[in-house]
């Protein structure tokens, strides 16, 4: 890792050690910390917001001047399950609606503790129902979400398997958290490179998502799912993040069912350091390279 690299991972850490969870701070404190490192009014790239309701709860949709054909990003935002929110997802999902030239949906779903599991995956699933029903193919839909948004995404395709719902074309997991129980090797390492996440700050959002659930259900740790005919799947993380373990673990059990799979591990790089591009020029990059997959991937009506 290059000296401005490790400056960045420093820095990147400082911002978000107060917006992970923690049980000294009221979560309506971490909501508010992540939103203000996250969060963004203006958006770039002349994106046009709107503002709709797809149900039970509202949501942003994203439209970039070059928008092709009705190709359109489902994004679930990170935070743990208990924040982020459409503000803080706007800047960094903007960017890939841009390089990908895709329509893209950010929903506020319900955060936990208030709305424990199921609901914001029981959110997701009614805001991919909305999206079909404004005659967008499932062909023409990419879903994407970092962190505990990857979780969602990847266990709404199991929900949709079970609901006899056509998948979507292709999926995007950032950072992906697929396995509550935080088993992976680095959660047991005695030192732990990730300068945001430690085993009991995952384990404390965990239980308070899923509290008294069992962490092997797929629909709450969607590693444990059947991967059988997924969608076309890119996994994007950083080399420095514990969560580089549940990717590789994703990647894997992915490609062993037969999933087409594309690992991209980010040298030297955080936890979400896509969303902070100011402090890397790696960001661009990396997000140049999502919108890129996008494009080449899932088609749809602009083949």
């Amino acid at each position: 890792m290059s000296i401005q690299d490790t400056h960045a991972l420093r820095t990147a850490g400082k911002l978000f050690k107060k917006a992970v969870y923690s049980s000294k701070l009221p979560v309506k404190t971490i909501r508010t910390n992540y939103d203000a490192v996250l969060g963004t009014i203006l958006l770039p790239n002349n994106i046009d917001r709107q503002d709709v309701d797809v149900g039970p709860v509202p949501a942003d949709l994203l439209i970039p001047e070059m928008a092709i054909g009705s190709r359109t990003i489902l994004y679930a935002h990170g935070g743990g399950f208990i924040s982020g929110s459409r503000i803080s997802a706007r800047s960094l999902a903007a960017s890939i609606a841009h390089e990908s030239a895709s329509r893209l949906l950010i929903p506020e779903y319900r955060l936990a503790p208030e709305c424990p599991f199921p609901t914001a995956l029981n959110d997701l699933f009614a805001s991919y129902m909305w999206l079909l029903r404004q005659n967008v193919a499932a062909s023409d839909i990419v879903l994407a979400g970092d962190g505990a948004g990857a979780n969602l995404i990847l266990a709404l395709v199991h929900k949709l398997r079970a609901n006899q719902v056509r998948f979507p074309e292709a999926i995007i997991a950032i950072s992906p958290w697929i396995d509550l129980a935080c088993e992976g090797s680095l959660f047991s390492a005695r030192k732990n490179p990730d300068p945001i996440h430690s085993h009991d700050v995952l384990s404390g959002e965990a239980a308070l998502y899923a509290p008294q659930l069992d962490f092997s259900d797929p629909l709450v740790s969607p590693i444990h799912g059947d991967f059988r005919d997924f969608p076309k799947l890119y996994i994007q993380c950083g080399s420095e993040e514990i969560l580089i373990d549940d990717a590789n673990r994703l990647a894997r059990k992915a490609e062993n069912s037969g999933v087409s799979v594309t690992l991209d591990v980010e040298p030297g790089m955080w936890h979400l350091f896509q969303a902070i591009d100011t402090l890397t020029p790696q960001a661009h990059v990396a997000v140049r390279k999502l919108g890129k997959w996008v494009r080449e991937t899932a088609r749809g009506d602009e083949a």
